[in-house]
């Protein structure tokens, strides 16, 4: 439950092409009071990126043994 959240992230004046993956924001997958907020994107220019902009709000890395894992949202642009 200490977990803090993802917050006051910029991403200026970037360019991704050809990419699988463009911006990504994540967070762990246990419980806490986790949150992603304050992301600016600006002047951010993507070219065949197959997925944009992803939040994944129950990041698990590794072996996979988290709690309450889900699949990544997915936003597209």
């Amino acid at each position: 439950m200490q977990e803090t959240g993802v917050q006051n992230v910029t991403v200026k004046t970037s360019s991704f092409t050809g990419t699988e993956n463009g911006v990504r924001v994540k967070t762990w997958a246990r419980p806490n009071n986790g949150f992603v907020r304050n992301v600016l994107l600006q002047h951010v220019v993507m070219n065949n990126v197959q997925n944009p902009i992803i939040i994944v709000q129950n990041y698990c890395p590794g072996s996979g043994n988290c709690l309450e894992q889900v699949q990544a949202s997915r936003l597209v642009t």
